[in-house]
């Protein structure tokens, strides 16, 4: 019942980016975007800071269920597979760009520096001169309502002091996401055709779109899963609204185990069971599932060799950050250097007419390199007129997709439930190896303002965009070129159907989460007050970083039967796998227990189950955010 992610797809069926599809998805973006917006910063448990959007798997199973009542009434109007994929991709973009680490974040620090400066922090006097007023919002008048509420965003100076920075920061974002489509279309046939990755983010997504004759929904074993998740979600959001109702919960933390020193320095350790997560992490390879808890304890064992050695004199050791960073930017440049020979040949096919090869990507080569140069030229001018040096501009952008590679390649790979750079993005690495000082600071201002983008990265546009080809090769011959059109269209719907909805409510409200822009801001007042050179000890932690995921590569490179996998690494101290580390050991355990003792034939029966442990979670759980977004009160929220 695996879903054929490589079967060959049916010659027959045209594209799916029909006006019908891209219609029905840009009316169901705004409540999405409604969705994600008020869970995320009102009632808690924000779908964008998953992998998998679980507001986006409930809207493709009700569509599916609807599209099953239009099949028996009106069957040549039903909405055919492909389209789905279309409708799928076009929400996954546009919750993303609008997610809890994009716009959300981004539109608390366009007035922050300028409502909450003071004669005490002179932030007026410090970079107030250095913020361009283009992307940014410094009306008094403007702001006041946004930041005290009991206000309405819809008069003509609200409208005027926000038109500016919307429009221009939807530019921004729009160019970036169309730098990640070209980046997609060079690297698509290297990753989904050579080297053959599983994509495990989209198993479910791609066994609901098949159709209903084979499908997923068929198999009993999927419902099993599915009432399992499903029953221990109804059951906990009863218990949170009737206390009567007795709570199932499989939550402990067992820091306390570890008063005692060395091991105190352990720090928090947490026993905590998501169905969604046991079931993401059964597609993940088994040597990457082992890695992600085993390095979740190596980390832990830093903090107790520090406390050993006595090294936790440095300030920030085992500087988790650092290390993490050196390894990301690592495994970026492996991704590049095992792709070199089919880069090579790109270039080769642009430039010889004897070299040419057989593209069917969704932009073709010679367009996907114009776009990407272009892309990255305007992105490093908008940047320079904000007030960035061009150097430092070109550094930053080819940090950040750098990055946006090794994110995209690790979620084709390994199927991260999350994945978070916090203070680990571009803007971190350049502060640690060259310093603020040397940045100076017209280009610190400007970064600050992309915290937006830089503070974690966990709704990030371009696995989504990788993703939607694979779903879209999987389903229609044609190329997908034109999903292309649909993607970008989503990117600027999404941006500002989510701006529109933020401003709405802020001014209602009162600002939602302003602390985003004060943790933007008061880093800039920092950087500036006391500007440093490079931090030494940082980058050797880097470097360290750098080399151990080097090291680790070439030793699973040459002895293939180690289980260690090093783009677990960096993935093992994130604050995401403080949750989720116990839920990967269990996946972990099963599937090994099931390849042991029944084989690759039970592995196969067994898939549905697990498929049906994450929807169940998604469509129960998120059908409860749903409940407490209309009737406006607390529900209980599966993921935290």
């Amino acid at each position: 019942m695996k879903p054929a992610l490589n079967s060959k797809p049916d010659l027959r069926q045209p594209s799916g980016v029909t006006g019908r599809s891209i219609v029905l998805a840009l009316l169901l973006i705004p409540p999405n975007a409604y969705w994600s917006i008020h869970r995320g910063l009102i009632w808690g448990g924000p779908p964008a800071t998953l992998s998998l959007f679980y507001n986006v798997v409930f809207t493709l199973f009700v569509l599916i269920l609807l599209n099953k009542v239009i099949q028996i009434i009106f069957p040549k109007q039903a909405l055919r597979p492909a389209e789905f994929v279309t409708v799928y991709t076009m929400l996954s973009l546009a919750t993303a760009v609008g997610g809890f680490d994009t716009i959300q974040v981004l539109i608390q620090v366009l007035g922050h520096p300028f409502w909450f400066a003071t004669p005490e922090n002179e932030w007026r006097q410090l970079f107030w001169h250095h913020l361009p007023r283009w992307l940014t919002v410094d009306d008094m008048v403007v702001l006041e309502g946004y930041y005290r509420g009991e206000s309405s965003f819809y008069t003509l100076t609200h409208i005027k002091g926000w038109a500016r920075p919307v429009l221009g920061w939807t530019a921004f974002l729009t160019t970036m996401g169309f730098v990640m489509v070209c980046l997609n279309s060079l690297f698509r046939k290297q990753w989904t055709e050579h080297e053959k990755l599983t994509y495990p983010i989209i198993q479910l997504p791609i066994g609901m779109i098949k159709p209903a004759d084979s499908g997923l929904f068929r198999s009993r074993i999927l419902w099993l899963g599915f009432g399992i998740a499903g029953g221990l979600n109804m059951i906990n959001s009863l218990h949170y609204i009737f206390p009567a109702v007795p709570e199932i919960s499989f939550y402990a933390e067992i820091t306390s185990l570890f008063d005692q020193k060395p091991w105190n320095a352990i720090g928090r350790v947490r026993l905590r069971l998501f169905p969604f997560a046991i079931g993401l992490a059964f597609f993940i390879p088994l040597d990457l599932s082992f890695s992600c808890w085993f390095f979740f304890l190596l980390w832990k064992g830093q903090n107790v060799l520090g406390s050993i050695a006595g090294w936790k004199s440095l300030p920030n050791f085992p500087y988790k950050e650092a290390q993490s960073s050196g390894s990301y930017l690592c495994i970026g440049v492996l991704t590049l250097w095992m792709s070199r020979s089919h880069l090579k040949s790109i270039v080769k096919s642009i430039f010889f007419r004897n070299h040419r090869i057989d593209s069917t990507e969704p932009m073709p080569y010679p367009i996907a390199v114009i776009g990407l140069i272009g892309g990255m030229s305007l992105l490093v001018i908008l940047s320079y007129q904000a007030g960035m040096l061009i150097w430092m501009a070109v550094l930053f952008f080819g940090i950040f997709f750098l990055l946006s590679i090794t994110v995209t390649r690790m979620r084709a790979e390994l199927g991260h439930p999350a994945h978070e750079l916090y203070w680990r993005g571009p803007d971190a690495i350049m502060l640690t190896s060259l310093g603020p000082k040397r940045l100076g600071m017209p280009t610190l201002s400007v970064i600050s303002l992309f915290w937006g983008f830089t503070r974690a990265q966990r709704g990030h546009m371009m696995p989504h965009q990788l993703e939607g080809f694979k779903l879209a090769s999987g389903t229609s011959s044609q190329p997908t070129g034109r999903l292309i059109w649909a993607m970008m269209l989503a990117t600027i719907v999404g941006a500002f159907v989510s701006f529109w909805i933020l401003l709405d409510t802020s001014y209602r409200m009162g600002a939602l989460r302003a602390r985003w822009g004060g943790e933007s801001l008061q880093r800039l007042e920092n950087w500036i007050s006391h500007p440093t050179s490079t931090d030494i000890p940082g980058t050797v932690f880097m470097m360290i970083g750098f080399l151990l995921t080097l090291v680790l590569m070439v030793m699973r490179l040459r002895w293939i039967w180690l289980p260690f996998h090093p783009v677990a690494y960096p993935f093992g101290n994130s604050f995401t796998l403080q949750w989720l580390w116990f839920s990967f050991f269990i996946s972990w355990l099963a599937k090994w227990l099931i390849l042991k003792h029944g084989g690759l034939g039970m592995f196969r029966r067994l898939t549905p189950l697990f498929l049906g442990l994450i929807l169940g979670e998604f469509v129960i759980g998120g059908g409860w955010t749903i409940i407490g977004l209309i009737m406006q009160i607390p529900v209980y929220v599966f993921w935290h």
